[in-house]
């Protein structure tokens, strides 16, 4: 699959440097953009975000000339960098049957791109996701669906390009599958069988959920207090 990239610099505001980076035609994995989920070993801060999986020459634009501050792994190739380390998108042959594997993007390098659930200055923010004709896509993405990215960026102190995800552009949907999602669960020993749902306690269900704190305002001109990084 052939992918690009197109850059359009943003006028400067204060100091910043700032631009808008499309993707196009790029495949997608475990997308959550409708809603936010906990960042990696946190257990307080949420965000939007995806994988996005690009050709050879989109990956070393992106690197070289647009100087994006991401880490690529190819496909079936790169591992983690952290111990155990393993293939960090593993092939069908590369994993347990049954397994998520990114055969449909054999040969492509993937980064994650995200998005904050606050902005630096506490404000609640959110991800737009539309179709080919530019209106409103409510349902979720599944893992190959082809979308065409819009990330915001600004320039950091070492020249490179920072970038939280703006909008999605659905232009081939593949549908979710919620894996497990009706509380089955495989065992090796055990097999399938289904796990029992335990009841919340009443004065659990009627407590009001923790409203999220919200961030401290960066002093800085106003774009940089609005910046989600």
């Amino acid at each position: 699959m052939t992918t690009s990239v197109i850059v359009k610099q943003l006028p400067k505001s204060g100091t910043l440097e700032t631009f808008n980076v499309y993707i196009l035609n790029t495949p997608v994995f475990y997308a959550k953009v409708h809603d936010v989920k906990f960042k990696y070993q946190s257990t307080t801060d949420k965000e939007y975000s995806l994988t996005s999986f690009v050709d050879e020459e989109t990956k070393d634009k992106l690197l070289d000339e647009v100087m994006l501050n991401k880490t690529f792994a190819q496909v079936g190739k790169d591992k983690t960098s952290k111990a155990p380390r393993r293939i960090k998108f593993p092939l069908s042959s590369q994993v347990e049957e049954g397994k998520t594997n990114y055969d449909v993007v054999d040969g492509m390098f993937g980064f994650t791109v995200a998005k904050p659930e606050f902005s630096k200055a506490g404000n609640k923010m959110s991800v737009n996701v539309i179709d080919k004709d530019g209106k409103e896509f409510t349902a979720d993405i599944g893992n190959g669906s082809v979308c065409t990215l819009k990330l915001f960026g600004y320039k950091n102190k070492d020249d490179q390009l920072t970038v939280t995800l703006d909008t999605v552009q659905v232009i081939e949907h593949v549908p979710y599958e919620n894996k497990g999602g009706d509380g089955s669960i495989e065992d090796d020993v055990l097999g399938s069988y289904k796990v029992k749902k335990v009841e919340a306690k009443a004065e659990e269900q009627e407590a009001p959920a923790p409203k999220p704190k919200a961030a401290p305002v960066v002093e800085d001109d106003e774009l940089e207090s609005e910046l989600p990084f």
